[in-house]
């Protein structure tokens, strides 16, 4: 289930539940993006963050 909040006219935050993929644990991940000037390009991620730990580069391979 994900929740998308909007922070200002040009970022969003967006709260999914995931399964740590180290430990099989529930784990919520917060990734806000400022939104891109032209739809043909991806939106750009400003900060990633893992309820589990917020260092791992595990989860973060799944934005990117």
């Amino acid at each position: 289930m994900e929740k998308q909040t909007k922070d200002d006219e040009h970022t969003y935050t967006i709260v999914s539940h995931a399964t740590c993929p180290k430990d099989s644990s529930k784990a919520a991940h917060t990734v806000t993006y400022k939104k891109a000037t032209c739809t043909r390009v991806d939106d750009i991620i400003l900060n990633f963050c893992c309820s589990r730990d917020v260092q791992c580069q595990e989860c973060q391979r799944d934005y990117l």
